[in-house]
């Protein structure tokens, strides 16, 4: 997965090039602010909160990031990092299965925590417009430049035509950004858990329907 490319002025972790115990105390820092997103919510979310629970000095998460905005973005961005699907990694010899596999991993569906992590910050885009821009930068260009290279596999092997790649990729349109919306917020809107048979069902009934063109089972 190519890196979003960090907003102008971001302040990047002290220890990226550090020695391994800042490696680990950022490792905490980062594991406090999922926890306490997960439990109480980003409004709720400050930096003395995270420095308790991380058992380390306000001073130090100051350090290392500049707002409570960079370190949720860090925070975001780890996980959408480890979730990411090294290219060629996937054997599928389909669109479909490509897809499912994709989206199982790149949802982090198989992670309850870090699923729920993405839903609350999904649902405080309004009350804080600036989490949607981190959503928009971490999550879901990712998610898009993966589905997007899913398309460019099934059109080498004449699953799709160019020309359908090139429309469904355009800026603007909504296929994609449809089936994103819903890997985020398919728990909260529908009540149902995006598990590996929810992500099958999405790529199905969803997704591969509004691409057009590819049988579905």
């Amino acid at each position: 997965m190519t890196r979003s490319t960090r907003p102008a002025g971001r302040q990047r972790p002290g220890a990226a090039f550090g020695p391994v115990r800042d490696e680990a105390r950022n490792a905490r820092i980062i594991e406090a602010v999922l926890d306490l997103i997960v439990e109480n919510g980003y409004g709720d979310l400050t930096m003395s909160a995270v420095a308790a629970r991380a058992e380390v000095a306000k001073a130090t998460v100051y350090r290392r990031w500049a707002s409570r905005e960079d370190l949720v973005a860090d925070a975001l961005e780890t996980l959408m990092l480890a979730a990411a699907v090294p290219a060629g990694a996937t054997a599928a010899g389909t669109l479909r299965e490509d897809l499912i596999a994709t989206l199982t991993q790149r949802s982090v569906c198989l992670h309850p925590q870090a699923r729920h992590f993405s839903a609350v910050l999904a649902a405080a885009t309004a009350s804080h417009p600036q989490i949607a821009d981190t959503l928009r930068e971490r999550a879901i260009a990712g998610q898009r430049e993966e589905i997007a290279a899913c398309l460019h596999r099934a059109q080498k092997r004449g699953e799709i035509t160019a020309e359908r790649v090139e429309l469904l990729l355009t800026p603007g349109r909504m296929e994609i950004a449809a089936a994103i919306g819903l890997t985020i917020l398919q728990q909260e809107l529908l009540g149902a858990v995006l598990d590996i048979e929810g992500v099958a069902r999405l790529v199905d009934q969803v997704l591969l329907p509004l691409i057009g063109g590819i049988p579905t089972s």
